[in-house]
């Protein structure tokens, strides 16, 4: 089957608008459960006032939210390539390079100012100024450009791992999209589902970055699958998609519950989002939440500049403020509004600028390739 029979068969449901708009929502809770993980980081060994143990034990697993975003980086990703499909025959480049200007940009300015912050610090922690560089060239190259586990150089930020696993989703997606196009759907599919079942024996650490990862991201693109399905009304791909959700996470426990004990979790929230899909406009009109979704599409600036911020915060309080004390509850919640408003400011003076610039380009270069295509 080509492209343009792909093509085709995509045209009778143009009409559906793949647009999740709860999703923002979701992201939202990712990104506030990881920055109160982080915020519990150097206390997870010691005993605190039991008001604040409670909200610790809240906090203790908010490491699951990367894989929140894992799952839903998997639906965006396939709605990102419908639309390709639909406008553009579904060109490889296209979508890699839309990805790659979504995500290094802000990343890059994030990376600045999370070093100058280091920079300007250094003098209060007794840190000489070299020792707040990336190390050696292998430091400045594998953090640019997020392959750190490729010159074996450790993370600036310790959040930068998810971004490798990230991007690298985003390459290895755009290769299926080549033999989707050149040969045929049902191998691309086939070699995502084959490369989800094989992911539950490799472990995290061995450096191979998405591999490990690529089951979670997968059950994103079957929640998509499963989506679209039930708009053409095919009943089989839909029921395929969901039971491959369950499989997963099923699997995950039978064979290797020590190394991949969360693809259950990412699973189960794959599952449970298909069916909140159809509350969808609902949930998202309810005016008591509007700030969870707000929350939720400042999201990446969060998730970049929570760390050196907070961690400033909690780093310099813990110096005056016993663990032990009451006062540590103010003291996290004072790290988690400085982490709130300076990525609030950064999205609205870099984040969002970028994603406008980086739009109009897109439409701009869209217009340009239909002209051009034109007899």
């Amino acid at each position: 089957m080509n492209a343009k029979n792909l093509k085709a068969d995509l045209m009778d449901t143009k009409s559906w608008n793949p647009e999740y708009k709860t999703l923002d929502h979701w992201r939202g809770v990712a990104a506030l459960w990881v920055m109160i993980f982080h915020g519990f980081a150097s206390t997870y060994n010691v005993s605190l006032h039991p008001f604040v143990e409670i909200l610790k034990s809240v906090a203790a697993p908010g490491w699951l939210g990367v894989h929140l975003f894992f799952v839903i980086s998997g639906y965006c990703i396939s709605a990102s390539v419908y639309k390709i499909i639909l406008k553009e025959n579904g060109k490889a480049w296209l979508f890699i390079r839309n990805r790659a200007w979504r995500l290094f940009p802000v990343y890059w300015i994030a990376f600045l100012v999370t070093l100058a912050i280091n920079l300007t610090s250094s003098p209060f922690n007794h840190r000489s100024f070299w020792s707040i560089l990336p190390p050696f060239w292998q430091g400045w190259i594998g953090n640019i450009f997020l392959i750190q586990p490729y010159l074996n150089t450790p993370f600036y930020v310790v959040v930068y791992w998810s971004l490798v696993v990230e991007f690298e989703f985003y390459l290895f997606v755009a290769c299926l999209l080549i033999i989707r196009n050149l040969i045929s759907q049902q191998l691309a599919i086939f070699i995502g589902i084959f490369l989800g079942m094989t992911s539950f024996f490799i472990p995290p650490n061995l450096g191979l970055s998405f591999l490990p990862f690529w089951c979670e991201f997968f059950c994103g693109v079957l929640l998509f699958n499963a989506l679209l399905a039930k708009e053409r009304n095919r009943v089989y791909y839909r029921n395929l998609s969901l039971c491959l959700i369950i499989l997963f996470g099923g699997f995950s426990i039978l064979v290797n519950y020590k190394y991949h004990n969360q693809i259950w979790f990412s699973s189960l929230f794959a599952f449970i989002l298909y069916f909140l899909y159809f509350l969808d406009t609902k949930i998202n009109s309810l005016k008591s939440i509007k700030w969870l979704k707000f929350i939720g599409i400042m999201s990446y600036s969060l998730y970049l500049l929570h760390v050196p911020f907070q961690g400033r915060v909690i780093n310099l309080g813990i110096r005056f403020i016993s663990a032990d004390s009451p006062m540590f509850l103010c003291l996290q919640v004072l790290g988690w509004s400085v982490a709130v408003v300076v990525s609030y400011t950064f999205y609205r003076l870099v984040e969002k600028p970028l994603n406008e610039w980086r739009y109009r380009k897109k439409q701009l270069i869209y217009y340009e390739d239909s002209f051009n295509s034109r007899p």
